[in-house]
């Protein structure tokens, strides 16, 4: 299991989606650096999760307009993930910690370039993953779910033009064994296991 390490700073994270939140969860601040931005969410972290009328495959992504404008919360069950993102780029790597150690896939979660902001950071998800094997192969997860986005509208043609480009630039880092899967995920261990209170003020978009 993950140990306790003397890492203090922590950071929100949270996902938005027309101009507001649709999920949050507090992190621990591993590495921030020119480098990359490393966020670690211990397992049982509570966080905030948007309410309202959900559809397309898997009944997961909120209907456009479907927003009930409120939050219920959300606990973040399984193994802790640590999420490592390289500025600018329009995806993070996910990697799960389990008691056997880090699991030998990680997850490119593509989405927009994070953003800093007072209380951490925003970006906003583009619903298509790349899922990432150690030889360097992939394979994609929610393809189903990324044209049910085009197809309602709920993601405009420039919105699917940037998923597709960052797909294809994903794909590549992918195949290259770029940073961080190119890396010793342990350099960012031990990391701690006491999951995180939600910071006050989460709600304000903007902020």
């Amino acid at each position: 299991m993950p140990q306790t390490t003397a890492t203090t700073a922590t950071s929100l994270l949270r996902w938005v989606s027309d101009d507001r939140i649709s999920s949050v969860y507090q992190h621990y601040v591993v590495e921030d650096s020119e480098r990359c931005i490393a966020l670690w969410q211990p397992a049982g972290t509570v966080g905030r999760v948007a309410v309202g009328r959900r559809g397309g495959p898997r009944g997961r992504n909120m209907l456009p307009g479907g927003w009930g404008g409120g939050y219920e919360e959300h606990v973040w069950t399984g193994d802790g993930v640590l999420r490592v993102h390289v500025p600018g780029q329009p995806w993070s790597m996910w990697r799960w910690l389990t008691p056997d150690g880090w699991t030998e896939h990680a997850y490119v979660n593509l989405e927009s370039p994070w953003v800093r902001t007072p209380l951490g950071f925003d970006t906003a998800d583009w619903i298509l993953d790349v899922i990432a094997e150690p030889d360097g192969s992939h394979s994609l997860k929610d393809e189903d779910e990324l044209a049910w986005a085009e197809e309602t509208g709920k993601f405009d043609a420039a919105r699917i033009a940037a998923v597709e480009d960052a797909r294809r630039r994903a794909v590549e880092a992918v195949e290259a064994q770029a940073f961080p899967l190119s890396v010793d995920w342990d350099t960012w261990a031990p990391l701690p296991g006491e999951p995180l209170p939600l910071a006050s003020g989460w709600e304000r978009v903007g902020a």
